[in-house]
């Protein structure tokens, strides 16, 4: 009878735990929760930095900002910790943040990986590697917006990639992390130096405007919503890859 209930009791523990396990990923579910995408939990840059990704409706996306310091292709960059004039008007800058955990900053040369003489004011529709691992790309307009849809639209659509995190503003942080998108407020680099901390972030877009301007994703910590929005190209942003359709 003793031999009985030892055996039969690791049993009984591994069921309830399994059984909590399943509850607790369909709950996930049901809130609108995401797990890693099944074809590549995570994913490695040409530096070998590491990325979790997160599974969101059809897409799969890093949850994580990228972190390289180097052009994929060998395009020159600059370490540029200011975002000012002193070097060639549309080079490839980038920065870091203050708090290593938003990742580095680029601007949308670098973020494209561009040379600076091919930065101009053409229209780009095609699927843009950028400084993307292989086999993922700078999301564009179209992507942020199918993102957008499947987190029940712009309106709503910023809460949901918000990470729960202290690093937001704790008033507005409550609640979020409801897709696993886990967007840092990394802020931005500007002409006026590091702004915005804590309080919004943007992702810059693979679409084109105009010679100076190009389009990001932007998301605040005050509002729900998210949506396209157009920067200066030289402004330094967070950048967040998309895995190509396979």
């Amino acid at each position: 009878m003793f031999l009985h209930k030892v055996i039969f009791t690791p049993l009984v523990l591994l069921f309830f735990f399994f059984t909590c396990v399943s509850l607790t990923l369909s709950a996930q579910q049901k809130e609108g929760r995401y797990s890693f995408c099944p074809s590549a939990p995570i994913v490695k840059d040409h530096e070998g930095n590491v990325y979790r990704t997160v599974q969101i409706g059809s897409q799969c996306w890093m949850a994580e900002n990228m972190r390289c310091k180097s052009s994929p292709t060998g395009v020159r960059w600059y370490f540029n910790p200011y975002f000012t004039a002193s070097q060639p008007e549309y080079a490839a800058y980038y920065a870091t943040p203050t708090d290593l955990r938003h990742g580095i900053l680029y601007n949308w040369t670098a973020a494209m990986d561009l040379p600076a003489h091919q930065n101009s004011g053409k229209s780009m529709t095609r699927i843009v590697r950028g400084i993307c691992p292989e086999g993922w790309h700078l999301p564009n307009n179209g992507d942020w917006d199918l993102l957008f849809t499947t987190l029940g639209g712009h309106h709503v659509a910023g809460e949901a990639m918000r990470a729960s995190t202290q690093m937001w503003e704790p008033y507005y942080s409550i609640d979020c992390a409801k897709s696993g998108f886990d967007a840092t407020p990394a802020g931005a680099f500007t002409e006026n130096g590091y702004q915005y901390a804590g309080y919004q972030t943007y992702f810059w877009s693979a679409d084109n405007f105009s010679r100076n301007e190009a389009w990001c994703c932007i998301i605040y910590d005050f509002k729900n919503e998210s949506y396209n929005y157009l920067e200066y190209k030289c402004y330094g942003h967070s950048v967040r890859c998309v895995k190509d359709s396979e």
